[in-house]
């Protein structure tokens, strides 16, 4: 298994857009891929990035389908009005 984390700071001014965003579209479209967030973590102190998601899919193979699919690219795409530093990254999970 492997865990995705899914990282993004909140553009000021367009918070509850984002947080909208996340619960309305972001979260349902990965889901409809396969990938189930399971976790999310906002920063109250400290530094960047202020929101960080995570969830865990079987192998890099379903990551990358996911990840590199049209359907990513969408929803990824409508994060760049609202946030900035929108970032994707995988990490060994110890379960």
């Amino acid at each position: 298994m492997l865990k995705v984390l899914i990282t993004y700071d909140m553009q000021e001014g367009k918070e509850q857009d984002c947080q909208e965003y996340l619960v309305n579209k972001l979260a349902p479209g990965l889901a409809k891929l396969g990938f189930r967030m399971s976790d999310v973590w906002f920063t109250v102190w400290g530094s960047p990035p202020q929101i960080t998601s995570g969830g865990e899919v079987e192998d890099a193979v379903q990551a990358r389908t996911i990840f590199q699919s049209d359907e990513w690219e969408q929803l990824a795409e409508g994060m760049e009005e609202i946030s900035r530093n929108l970032s994707v990254r995988l990490v060994r999970s110890n379960n």
